[in-house]
């Protein structure tokens, strides 16, 4: 989930917590996450032992599958959202959070197995400068996930009201072209793809070579 935009909901949430939108909005997310969690256990996690780094988690749904998956060594939640970490400490406190933003990634080069996100780099103003980072730490033969709207989904409608609060609250929607175009920018290289979630996100994994 993304890093933090001024908005009065966070791109994280859909309605106020205890509210039956959020409520409704949550088990959506639940039912995506464990979806994802398996596909990146499949194609991108490439041992019993890996290092995942989740880039813009959010409340971090995701990432505490991992980390309870037996598959990771450990799985970590990154956002410079406090307000979304907190209440990932609230649902898994066991799960390891870091404070921090995409674009200064507090890892070494080459430490981890897996970094990547869905419905994150969408929201930012200019995503290269993230992806490095997510490159940067990711060991050769590693692994970057990158999931965003797809523009041929059914949020494909974007583009018209991208200025309006709905459209922020969606961020830019991409091709499974443009989005394989931004991960060669950067130096990697996409093998494999998914259309997920009802076809609303499209994800590419890539291999740091």
């Amino acid at each position: 989930m993304p890093q933090s935009v001024t908005m009065a909901v966070k791109e994280w949430q859909l309605g106020t917590p205890e509210t039956a939108t959020y409520c409704f909005y949550d088990g959506l997310r639940n039912r995506l996450n464990n979806r994802l969690v398996s596909y990146l256990l499949e194609k991108a996690v490439p041992n019993g032992d890996a290092v995942v780094v989740e880039a813009g988690s959010g409340p971090g749904f995701a990432s505490s599958i991992l980390n309870n998956s037996g598959r990771t060594r450990i799985s970590i939640a990154l956002d410079i959202d406090l307000e979304a970490l907190e209440e990932a400490r609230k649902r898994d406190s066991a799960l390891p959070l870091v404070v921090a933003d995409l674009r200064a990634l507090p890892f070494r080069s080459e430490s981890v197995d897996l970094a990547w996100n869905s419905s994150t780099l969408e929201h930012l103003p200019e995503m290269t400068s993230a992806l490095r980072e997510m490159t940067r730490v990711v060991k050769p033969g590693g692994r970057v996930f990158v999931g965003v709207p797809n523009l041929f989904g059914p949020l494909g409608f974007e583009r018209l009201i991208r200025n309006t609060a709905a459209g922020v609250w969606i961020g830019k929607t991409f091709s499974l072209a443009g989005l394989s175009n931004v991960l060669r920018s950067v130096g990697l290289s996409p093998e494999r793809h998914i259309f997920y979630f009802f076809r609303f996100f499209v994800g590419s994994v890539a291999r740091r070579d």
